[in-house]
């Protein structure tokens, strides 16, 4: 949908909805309501103030203004970090977030308590810790379609499964039938490019007497941003005559995001003794980025062949007339040979087709769709809650503006480059049962089943986007340049299933003290079994004071995608392109290389907090260290002449002009040790209610041990490429009609290698972002909110490789967690009814 449609589609909603009068419970029995937690327990009416774990619940106007789902998740939990990931290959589409300082496969996500799908894009060309990581896509789920986030802060893989290492984020979809809600937003940067518009709406009705049915949608439109400078090499060319070159050559930004929708629904009805539910999403989404520019006198494999000449292709070999060389020299081609070569009908450079040389343009399709149905109800005092999920994500890519040079002049120059699917289905059984035990309270006994199905899928690309195309043996690289698509021998479906069972346990032993346990054992069809246990509790010494303690084992099992993914891409190395081949790590070269069967890592997590009230200031402090034996890195190993050869044997499609390998591999030992401080406290001031809150992360990674396969450069990026510390002070302020909001935002250094590039480290120095909104309720059902995001308009400060030819006109960090965009505004219409 185009962005012109946006508004109209606003106000026709505006225009048919009637004003109905609004049950949603107010003051206390709101709040009351809102504090009622999901996550970490399954005694089904603990509230966060009771738990021997700590959870933060975040509700939808916490989370409106700014950005995605993401970056809306990092403004409000400081242990929660999110990168821009500007040209990171398939991880521009889906980018990876961080919680606690772990990848984003380390996180566990659900919605409604049920576990959600993974992502089907791997983050090969990711910086830092999401190196390889094959997290969740949480961009569908929208603000406006929920009632609350729920961020467990602790590790959860006895309760809830794989995955569960750093924690656990539940979405708690809208469940009010009342609901009338919509909102219409226009943003942009200072700068005034980046232009967002989004308009989005959530609607309720009744089933029956005590059902309700709810659907939500979004409709959006991102425009990029730039951020870099003219890649000196350009300048080099345009100084010397050439007129073709683009500027910038290279777009350092945000990507266009366009036909960008989301609908989410849910619904429940009762159906005799017990209750009938469902809820799922459709969305979808269109991202399109920059690449790395290609230089007319310097990319090998197109432009430039191993003797330091240009690449010419003799059109007619068997005719014995050779073509004729095109010297380069100081990065410029020989300009009469050139000519003639050009006017030569037997011969062919692609100097003719892009003088100054040429930016692809990669991008792809985003679709995901999920479902959930189940019956849950009571017999007796046995609770019981049958479900079955089923979701789906497909990351389909594309390039264009780009050549696959083995085809000489018959090379497209768009193409289809085939696609990853993830596909999941979970079944689970879930009881509780309070047994009188003589304690405090009842032992609540929680038990269950679960069975999990995943399956990834490679499918092929259009064939000119990986084949030869008969050119490769006049040194012309193989494959759509960039991004080579994948091949009918790679393509194909790779599955898994797995059964588990748990036991969870939890009392107050008395009034002030609260014990809970779990176990779980799960079987992969793979790898093999694992168990896990957790022991949590809460003493509370005074109403104002108490502490709390967990500790437990873990596990994430290696995703489908990491044992089987196989494809080429460009990368940077020593600041030239290069072709990678990522390879299953089971493959004979990788083997060589180090690579074995991957095998699940496996964790120990330790915390210890205190929850305590000062007068009117309440406090929480959580300190953890997390423990991660066997950890998957994705590795990148040189290859020989011999390795070379030997994959050119086993007819790996342009092994040729590959120069390295990477692969997933359990290669390390980590422990990850920090503190989570949270201050909160209100007052009334100047007529008006005030709200001061302090949340603050520190969190230090170590590797403890590492394989060949880890440089210490690449270890150095798992220990440094968060801040260490990272604080935001908030405060609200409410007044008649009126709401404010200041944030402070502080981050520590951080440390990243440019491109992925191990010999391009830098570091940004600590940066402060203040963030403001005001809001003015214009009447009971309208409001407009103005909002700032970096209002002080900081950006990182350029690195030492700015200017330097060979580093593509990237001034900045790339994945600083503040982002490098500088400031924007938004302008936000809601309208209640």
């Amino acid at each position: 949908m185009s962005r012109g449609c946006y508004p109209t589609v606003l106000v026709a909603l505006l225009l048919v909805s009637a004003p109905i009068q609004s049950q949603t419970p107010t003051g206390a029995d709101a709040a009351t309501l809102e504090e009622v937690v999901v996550v970490g327990t399954r005694r089904g009416t603990e509230s966060t103030s009771g738990l021997a774990i700590p959870v933060d619940i975040l509700n939808a106007e916490q989370l409106g203004g700014r950005g995605d789902m993401l970056d809306m998740l990092t403004a409000r939990v400081p242990s929660y970090n999110v990168n821009r990931e500007p040209i990171s290959d398939a991880a521009t589409l889906v980018r990876p977030a961080n919680l606690r300082g772990l990848p984003a496969d380390s996180t566990l996500i659900l919605v409604n308590g049920k576990r959600r799908h993974r992502g089907a894009v791997i983050g090969e060309f990711v910086s830092g810790i999401n190196k390889g990581a094959q997290g969740v896509d949480i961009v569908p789920l929208i603000p406006i379609a929920l009632q609350r986030v729920e961020v467990l802060r602790d590790g959860a893989s006895a309760q809830y499964g794989s995955d569960a290492i750093a924690g656990v984020i539940n979405f708690v979809l809208e469940d009010d039938p009342e609901v009338r809600r919509m909102q219409l937003q226009y943003g942009s940067t200072f700068v005034g490019d980046g232009d967002q518009v989004t308009a989005s709406g959530a609607f309720g009705t009744r089933l029956g007497r005590d059902g309700f049915a709810t659907i939500s949608l979004e409709l959006k439109d991102s425009a990029p941003t730039s951020r870099g400078s003219q890649d000196p090499q350009a300048t080099y060319l345009i100084e010397n005559g050439y007129t073709s070159v683009a500027d910038p050559v290279v777009i350092w930004g945000s990507p266009e995001v366009k036909n960008d929708f989301k609908v989410l629904v849910n619904a429940a009805a009762e159906a005799g003794v017990g209750e009938l539910y469902g809820f799922g999403g459709w969305s979808g989404r269109d991202v399109d980025g920059s690449f790395f520019y290609r230089n007319p006198n310097g990319r090998k494999g197109v432009f430039l062949g191993g003797d330091g000449n240009l690449l010419v292709a003799d059109l007619t070999p068997d005719n014995d007339i050779a073509c004729r060389t095109v010297p380069v020299v100081e990065g410029l081609a020989g300009p009469e040979a050139l000519t003639a070569v050009i006017a030569d009908p037997d011969c062919f450079v692609y100097n003719e087709w892009f003088p100054g040389g040429f930016t692809p343009r990669f991008g792809g399709e985003v679709a995901d769709a999920f479902i959930t149905g189940g019956w849950r109800g009571a017999r007796g005092d046995l609770n019981y809650d049958f479900s079955l999920s089923a979701g789906r994500n497909e990351a389909v890519y594309r390039i264009r503006n780009t050549v696959n040079a083995s085809y000489g002049p018959n090379t497209p120059t768009n193409f289809d480059l085939g696609a990853q699917v993830q596909f999941e289905r979970v079944a689970n059984a879930d009881f509780t049962l309070p047994v009188d035990i003589g304690a405090a309270s009842d032992l609540n006994v929680a038990f269950g089943a679960q069975y999990h199905e995943e399956v990834f899928e490679i499918v092929a690309g259009d064939t000119e986007s990986w084949a030869p195309g008969g050119f490769e043996d006049q040194g012309f690289s193989v494959g759509s340049n960039g991004f080579q698509g994948f091949s009918a021998d790679v393509a194909g479906r790779f599955s898994r299933d797995s059964y588990s069972a748990y036991l969870d346990l939890e009392v107050d032993a008395t009034d002030a003290w609260l014990v809970s346990g779990a176990l779980r054992y799960e079987q992969f069809s793979d790898f093999g079994s694992t168990a896990n246990g957790k022991l949590a509790s809460r003493f509370s010494f005074t109403d104002d004071f108490a502490l709390r303690f967990a500790a437990s084992t873990g596990f994430r099992a290696p995703s489908i995608g990491q044992s089987s993914l196989r494809r080429a891409a460009t990368v940077v190395v020593d600041g030239q392109l290069a072709e990678s081949l990522t390879l299953p790590p089971t493959n004979p070269v990788a083997m060589l290389k180090g690579g074995r069967q991957l095998q699940p890592e496996e964790s120990v997590n330790l915390s210890l907090g205190a929850v305590f009230s000062l007068g009117p200031v309440d406090i929480s402090l959580d300190w953890f260290r997390i423990a991660v034996d066997d950890r998957i890195a994705l590795t990148q190993q040189s290859l020989n002449d011999r390795d070379r050869a030997d994959l050119i044997a086993a007819n790996i499609i342009g092994a040729e002009t590959v120069t390295a390998v990477s692969f997933f591999v359990n290669d390390i030992e980590t422990e990850t040790t920090g503190a989570d401080l949270v201050v909160d406290t209100g007052f009334d001031w100047a007529g008006g209610r005030a709200n001061l809150t302090l949340a603050g992360n520190v969190t230090r990674t170590r590797v403890l041990e590492r394989g060949a396969t880890l440089s210490a450069a690449g270890a150095r990026e798992l220990e440094d490429a968060l801040p260490d510390t990272r604080t935001a002070l908030t405060f609200d302020y409410a007044r008649g009609s009126w709401n404010g909001l200041v944030r402070i935002n502080h981050y520590d250094d951080v440390y990243e290698h440019l491109f992925n590039c191990e010999t391009c480290p830098i570091t940004t120095d600590a940066l402060t972002v203040v963030d403001a909104e005001l809001s003015w309720s214009m009447s009971s059902t309208y409001a407009l909110t103005l909002g700032i995001v970096n209002l002080l308009d900081k950006q990182p400060d350029e690195h030492q490789f700015a200017g330097v030819a060979g580093y593509l006109g990237a001034d900045f960090p790339l994945n600083h967690p503040s982002g490098f965009n500088g400031g924007s505004y938004y302008l936000r219409l809601d309208a209640t009814f």
